[in-house]
Parts: structure tokens; C-alpha cells; sequence
């Protein structure tokens, strides 16, 4: 602080208004941070980067702040030599920063990566209780002994409850909760002496061993407080999903930890998926990544348990108790405005609770509690299924839009002679990119391709080997398709989609859609109504407008994907930063060369080349552009227009390359994202899971001559 005195510009006057408001200041914008915390829980809901940007500050700057209001108010204590301000409010004001420190129910950490600093975490909470704690001894005789003592130990425990909240959905301990108990086994000597004594007799050296399964959702009605039977046929109501959740989230968080499943966790969910609707399914990952959400970044981990209900009636009632006790004190010699904020931060301290109360009546895990309770079902429940948990949209962005938003060139030019040119290149993605809604068709298609994968894979090996494809299987199921293997299996997987995402561009802007004669009111009335077979009742005309749309829809967002978010596509990037500025240096000099400005007319020129040879085969290994390699899938695709729907191939194509991206990426980077609006590639993933198609399972095997019987 005392280096801001010795600006030359800072005036007098401010500096005499710094040094009069600043402990004020750094409060009332300490306690305005906790209140806009509230906001964090729309960031999974929400796709805004503005949005994400100011919760990320405030989450920063919140701890910052209080942090430093703890050290002015400890230097004012020990600083006799200035009077300012009144010490006996000041430690006050001190055991309210700890509450501050301690933050809201709705964020204990805003990405993954906070939570393994719980140890940091644990520090400060050492470090500035023992602040807190100086300031009140410097005082202990002042006149608001029992509120400061009382509000002291609110502010650890909301501190302590934030720091054990770190702890907890920290990977190393997640990973520890979600083991099953440890089996010793039959007693070692018993069991020899046993075998000792029965040698001379015949028997069978195997022993069985029943091994416990834990409870799972085919199970879940043997719970007396659950009625849900998770295998049945027939279709389940908002609450039953939930429940079902629930006990897919206990089970399939393993998977996050790096653990792997057993066979009879993948049957078990592959029997209960095969039998739900598209809506449901997705409904039920949806559940799912909230309750993962809650666990990895709220509080609720710590509060829902009895010792945290304990917590916090106890602090509830003791910031109660010490608003009655500062009222009754006689604060004449107190300045007003000082008074006034102490008033205040009673207010948001309670306010914050109320909040944090209602919060909890209303979650989903108080509907799972209450699952029984008619009134609560009937009233409440009703209100709160309706609400979103994630944000039903994908980023959008095409690589001919890449190529010719390079204006004005010259600042591009200078970009890169300065080494900067790759930040301003994301920040021109970031602003030009958009965000479309996640469509009933997509989820449809997706639901059901997969469904059908799952089908044909009924062990562990077919589904690994299911989950290698990347387009093959859909090639596969033409003879017409076959001469379009080369787009796949020439090129890796990086490759093969910026190959795939051109040529659909191209597609794309030469074929328009218009409405179905038969269906003038729109296909709106049924796209959520489906057959007893759980087909979409699209008619074909319709049919090939949806699968138009998806095919433009998932082409975009993989290649957003690709350029903006290489945590998630970096097991499938390959050589892909080659391959794409030599296909963007090829495609701007094709740009120039032709004066081209508008995206239509773009794919307009490129199409009306007459690519009659791959690239490589031209250029050589000189450059590894796939832009002219795309004109000539784009060409075949339209050859197939004759005899079949080309969107039928390539929507096949697409939902297979988005699958076979989803089940690479790590698990961990998929945990990361329902926290920033979630992402349609973490469904796809935990929804290829439960149909049995993920890498993360193993059998049960005869080892040791032990036969493992599953516990029926």
C-alpha cells in the first residue's frame, strides 16, 4: 500500500481518500464478489466466454481481495502509531473476511486443476485463521466480545468446509471413494488345514468364490427406498430417470479416476440403454454430468452429509445470535458508515445462507432423498426437472470462414512477423465462431447409430474393436460406398475430418433444402414422436434434410474442435497443425488468385475445379494440403446421387468420426467440461459407455485356478 503513495500522479486528495477507504472499500467489494458467485451454476448451462470470463475473476479476485482486507485490518492492530479506525470493529470486520474466504455453495473451484491445490487451500486456512485470530487478541477486551467470537468460528467452518471440499474432489481421494471395499477372503489357515485334511479325498482343487457385485440400476428396486426397476420395458417418468442417474453416476465415476469397469457393470448398462428412447438416454447423461458437475465443484459433497447439516444449523443460528448481540451494543462513538456495513455484511452473511438453503431444498440429490413423498413429487419436483443442466449447443466454424476473415490482411502480416500471429488467429476464431443448439435429429442419429454398434457388439472385444472405427463401419454397409475408402483409410484421423469437413462444405452450398411437399406444417409436430422400433417418424424428404443439417452441424463443430480445443483431440491430432495452415496457405492463395471474398462463391470456385488427381500424387511430400483432395471426394459424393442420399453416407460418416474422437479423449479432459456448458463430444462418450462400446472394461477370468461366480 505504501507503494501506491509514492506515484508521482497520485494526488493528495486521493491519497487521503485511499487512506480513509480502503479497509471499506476492499469489504464492500469482498462481499459484492460473494453475491455474484451465485451466478457460477449458470456457467454449465451457458456457453458464453464473457459469462466465464467474469465468474473466472471474480472466483480469482474474491480470495485476493479478502486476503489483502485481512492484512490491512492486522497492520492497522498492530500499528499503533496509526489511529485509523476503530480496532474493536476491525477484528469484527476480520471474522467476517475468514466467512468470505470460505465462499458460496455454488463454487469451491472453477476447473479441475484448483481442486489438487486443497493443500494450498488447507495452508490459508491455517494462515489466515491464526490472522483472524491476532486481530481478536489484540482486542479481547473490546465490546463485541461475543459476536466476533461467534462469527469467528462461522468463518472456519465455511472456510474449513470449502478446503475439505478441495480435498475431496481432488483426483488422488475421488479416485479412493469410488473403490469397493477391500475382500480379504477365506481365512489362509483355515482354509490350508481344510485342504490339508481333505487331501486324501477326491475332490476338486478349484474353489468357488462368490464375489459381491455392488448394487447397480437393474438393482436399484431391492432398495426399500427405491422403486424403480431399471431393466423394465416400459418407459420411465423425469423422477424415475433421475434416480437411475444417480445410480449410473456411483457406479460409472470410475471411469473419470482411470479405473476400469467390470463385464457385469458394462451388461448392465448396456441392457438398460438398449432400451430407452433417444430422449431418455440423453436425458439420463444429462443427469449424469450434473451430478459429476456438483461433486468436482460445489460444495454439496460436503454439506449433504450429517456432520455438514450440523455445520451448518450451527452457523446459521450463530450469525443470528451475533446480529442480536451487535444490535443490543450501544455504537454512538462508531461512525455510521462503518456501522452501516457491518449491517450490511450481517445481511449478506445471512442473505448467502438462505440462498445456499434453498439451493439445496431444490437439487436433485433432495429429489432423490424425497423420491417417495407424494407432496414433493407432485409440487416441487415438477418445477425443478424442468430447469437446464447443461447448455444444448455446439460451437460452430468452417475453414473456408478461417481463410477468408484474414482482414485487413496487412495486420495478419505484421502478426506474424512479430510471432503473435497464432493468438491473433484464435482470438479471429473466437470472434467469428457461433453456437447452434443440439438438434432432436442429432441426438436421434447419434442415439441410434450407436445403438445399433451396440447390438452387434455383445462382448468386451467387439466393442473395443467397434470403438476403433472411424468410418469404416459406415463405408462398409454399401459396395457403392467402397471406392470412397480412401478418405479414411489413407489419412489419419486429423486428416481425414478436415478432408470430410471441406468436402461437405462444398456439398453443402451446392445442394439447397427446401420444404417436404407432404409436410407443410413443418417437421416440428413429429420430430419428438417415435415408433415401437424407437425410429424417428421422419418421412424421407425430411429425413434428408435432417441428415443435411447434421452432417453441417457435427462437420463444424469437429473442426472447432480441432483448432480451438486440443485438450480434448490431442490423442487424435497426428500431424493435423501441418496439414492445416498448408490446406489455409493453399486455400487463401486459390482466394487471392481469384479475387474470391464471399464464403458462397468460394465453394463455388473450388468445386468448379476439375480435380482429377490427389494431391500427394501431383505435389508430392512437398505440402500436405487436402484442399483439392476434398474437391475430389466432394465430386464422388455427388456421383451417388443417382442411386442413393448422399447425406445418408456422410451423416453415418460424421456421427462415426465424433464417436471415435469422444471415446480417445481422456477421461479426465471429459470431466472438465460439463463445467463450461458441457459438450456434445463428453455425451457421446459416457453414452458409448453405458452401450458398452467404451475401452475402460475387463472380464472376469479364471486366474490361479479361482473360478469367479458373479453374485446373482
Amino acid at each position: 500500500m505504501d507503494k501506491i503513495r509514492e506515484i508521482p500522479f497520485f494526488s493528495k486528495e486521493v491519497k487521503k481518500i485511499w487512506d480513509v477507504w480502503n479497509l471499506q472499500g476492499c469489504i464492500l467489494l469482498s462481499l459484492s464478489l460473494q453475491v455474484s458467485l451465485l451466478l457460477a451454476s449458470f456457467r454449465k448451462k451457458c456457453r458464453s466466454k464473457l459469462l466465464r470470463g467474469l465468474i473466472w475473476s471474480a472466483y480469482l479476485l474474491a480470495d485476493w481481495i479478502a486476503a489483502v482486507a485481512i492484512g490491512i485490518i492486522t497492520k492497522s492492530q498492530v500499528d499503533t502509531c496509526d489511529p485509523k479506525g476503530n480496532k474493536d470493529l476491525l477484528a469484527f470486520w476480520a471474522s467476517f473476511l475468514l466467512l468470505h474466504l470460505g465462499g458460496p455453495d455454488t463454487i469451491t473451484s472453477f476447473a479441475l486443476e484448483d481442486n489438487e491445490f486443497w493443500v494450498r487451500h488447507l495452508v490459508g486456512l491455517i494462515v489466515q485463521v491464526l490472522a483472524a485470530a491476532c486481530c481478536f487478541y489484540l482486542t479481547l477486551h473490546n465490546k463485541f466480545l461475543v459476536p466476533t467470537v461467534l462469527v469467528f468460528v462461522v468463518g472456519t467452518i465455511k472456510f474449513g468446509e470449502r478446503t475439505c471440499a478441495l480435498y475431496l474432489a481432488s483426483l488422488d481421494h475421488f479416485g479412493e471413494t469410488v473403490l469397493p471395499k477391500p475382500v480379504a477372503g477365506p481365512d489362509y489357515e483355515e482354509t490350508v488345514a481344510i485342504h490339508t485334511s481333505m487331501r486324501s479325498v477326491a475332490v476338486s482343487t478349484t474353489q468357488e468364490v462368490v464375489v459381491p457385485i455392488r448394487p447397480y440400476i437393474g438393482d436399484a428396486h431391492k432398495d426399500p427406498k427405491f422403486t424403480i426397476k431399471g431393466n423394465s420395458k416400459e418407459s420411465l417418468n423425469d423422477m424415475q430417470l433421475l434416480q437411475e442417474a444417480y445410480y449410473l453416476f456411483e457406479s460409472f465415476k470410475r471411469l473419470i479416476a482411470g479405473f476400469l469397469l467390470s463385464s457385469k457393470d458394462r451388461e448392465l448398462s448396456r441392457d438398460f440403454f438398449l432400451k430407452r428412447t433417444y430422449t431418455s438416454a440423453f436425458q439420463l447423461i444429462e443427469y449424469e454430468l450434473n451430478f459429476m458437475y456438483e461433486v468436482l465443484h460445489t460444495k454439496v459433497i460436503v454439506v449433504r452429509r450429517k456432520i455438514g447439516y450440523t455445520l451448518r444449523l450451527i452457523s446459521f443460528c450463530a450469525t443470528i445470535v451475533a446480529l442480536v448481540f451487535f444490535f443490543s451494543v450501544e455504537k454512538k462513538e462508531f461512525v455510521k458508515f462503518d456501522i452501516d456495513l457491518t449491517y450490511a455484511l450481517f445481511s449478506g452473511a445471512i442473505f448467502l445462507d438462505i440462498i445456499s438453503v434453498f439451493m439445496l431444498i431444490f437439487s436433485d440429490w433432495t429429489l432423490i432423498a424425497f423420491n417417495n413423498t407424494n407432496i414433493w413429487s407432485r409440487f416441487i419436483a415438477a418445477v425443478i426437472m424442468k430447469r437446464g443442466r447443461w447448455s444444448g449447443s455446439v460451437s460452430q466454424y468452417n475453414m473456408i470462414k478461417n481463410c477468408l476473415d484474414e482482414r485487413p490482411e496487412c495486420v495478419f502480416t505484421l502478426a506474424g512477423c512479430l510471432g503473435v500471429g497464432g493468438i491473433l488467429g484464435r482470438t479471429k476464431i473466437v470472434y467469428f465462431s457461433s453456437s447452434e443448439a443440439v438438434t432432436e435429429e442429432l441426438k436421434y442419429f447419434i442415439f441410434r447409430q450407436l445403438r445399433l454398434k451396440s447390438l452387434k457388439a455383445n462382448n468386451r472385444r467387439d466393442g473395443m474393436e467397434a470403438c476403433s472405427q472411424r468410418g469404416d463401419w459406415a463405408l462398409l454397409l454399401n459396395l457403392n460406398y467402397q471406392k470412397l475408402k480412401w478418405s479414411i483409410g489413407d489419412y489419419q484421423y486429423a486428416e481425414s475430418v478436415l478432408l470430410w469437413h471441406i468436402a461437405t462444405e462444398l456439398y453443402y452450398a451446392e445442394s439447397g433444402t427446401e420444404q417436404c411437399p407432404d409436410c407443410r406444417q413443418g417437421r416440428q409436430a413429429t420430430q419428438r414422436e417415435c415408433d415401437s422400433d424407437n425410429r424417428l417418424k421422419l418421412c424421407n424428404f425430411c429425413e434428408s434434410n435432417a441428415r443435411r443439417s447434421i452432417c453441417k452441424l457435427v462437420s463444424d463443430y469437429l473442426f472447432y474442435l480441432l483448432v480451438m480445443q486440443h485438450p480434448m483431440m490431442a490423442p487424435v491430432l497426428g500431424n493435423w497443425h501441418i496439414v492445416f495452415q498448408d490446406t489455409c496457405a493453399e486455400a487463401k492463395r486459390f482466394f487471392r488468385k481469384h479475387s474470391v471474398k464471399d464464403h458462397k462463391e468460394a465453394c463455388k470456385k473450388i468445386s468448379g475445379v476439375e480435380a482429377k488427381f490427389r494431391s500427394a500424387a501431383v505435389k508430392g511430400s512437398k505440402s500436405k494440403s487436402v484442399l483439392f483432395d476434398a474437391c475430389m471426394l466432394a465430386e464422388q459424393l455427388k456421383e451417388l446421387e443417382a442411386d442413393h442420399d448422399p447425406w445418408k453416407l456422410m451423416s453415418r460418416v460424421w456421427v462415426e468420426l465424433l464417436s471415435y474422437a469422444s471415446i480417445k479423449c481422456r477421461p479426465i479432459v471429459h470431466a472438465q467440461q460439463p463445467s463450461r456448458g458441457g459438450e456434445l463430444m463428453t455425451f457421446t462418450w459416457l453414452l458409448m459407455n453405458h452401450l458398452g462400446l467404451g475401452t475402460q472394461f475387463y472380464e472376469l477370468e479364471n486366474q490361479a485356478g479361482t473360478k469367479m461366480v458373479a453374485d446373482k
